[in-house]
């Protein structure tokens, strides 16, 4: 590769990226069964140009660049820090970064993963490492297969594994209230819908290594008498506010727990 060609797409890979996360919009309002699908595809068509500018400045006659990959992933950081920094209010730095994560999780990485180049794992890895360390934060990359096969079990990754662990069908009572309750309730709320984000963000991750672990049954076990059949007995009760409460002690001790 020439050096003209090297520098087109070097540049187009780094502004690219940036693209992909913080031209976006709102990545919760496409996040639903019957549009995401369609919607990441648009994503994937709109920047598979940057993806493979990624993949020809990674890979070389002689090998593979890891310094490239570096310096991609800690631009992106840098310039998210940069975004977050203009926002003077703490609470919509916070809505921003919770975008940011949600953005990276389902349009991002997925995006970067479906082309199966040589850079998409190093790569996703790094970012994920990095912007981690950066935020304070506990997101994790999935495929788009995997978040595709996430919908049509109805994105409750933890209680569905959780039930499934104890014989239950997947359309079982306890799952479609609590899918309900979900839809119905969290997301009608700005709180709610954050926490929802927030769930979507590590619950693949920590399924993963729970389903991992020696002890995966009775962790699941554990969840389910400490934290989701106390849930359906509120919402049976109509105190929805004390279920989101008990959800949201659910999500951030299993975070600290699998993702710290």
């Amino acid at each position: 590769m020439d050096i003209v060609a090297y520098g087109e797409y070097y540049n187009k890979a780094m502004q690219g990226l940036e693209d992909m996360l913080f031209q976006a919009g709102n990545p919760l309002s496409s996040f639903k069964k019957s549009l995401y699908p369609e919607a990441f595809q648009a994503y994937l068509r709109k920047y598979i140009e940057v993806i493979d500018a990624i993949e020809k400045v990674y890979v070389k006659e002689d090998g593979v660049d890891e310094e490239w990959l570096h310096k991609l992933a800690d631009h992106l950081v840098d310039q998210a820090a940069a975004e977050l920094e203009r926002i003077p209010k703490k609470g919509k730095r916070s809505e921003q970064l919770t975008d940011y994560n949600m953005t990276l999780a389902v349009y991002t990485f997925p995006a970067i993963l479906e082309k199966k180049g040589q850079s998409a794992e190093p790569l996703t890895n790094l970012i994920v490492e990095k912007w981690n360390t950066a935020f304070k934060t506990s997101i994790g990359c999935a495929s788009y297969e995997k978040i595709e096969t996430g919908f049509h079990r109805k994105l409750c990754y933890i209680t569905t594994a959780v039930c499934e662990s104890q014989g239950k069908a997947d359309n079982c009572y306890e799952l479609e209230l609590l899918r309900d309750y979900r839809d119905q309730y969290l997301l009608s709320t700005p709180e709610g819908a954050a926490l929802v984000k927030e769930y979507y963000n590590i619950a693949p991750t920590i399924v993963s290594r729970i389903a991992r672990s020696e002890t995966s049954e009775q962790v699941y076990e554990e969840i389910w008498q400490n934290y989701l059949a106390p849930c359906v007995h509120l919402i049976e009760a109509g105190k929805k506010e004390d279920c989101r409460e008990q959800y949201m002690a659910m999500v951030y001790e299993l975070k600290g727990r699998y993702m710290a």
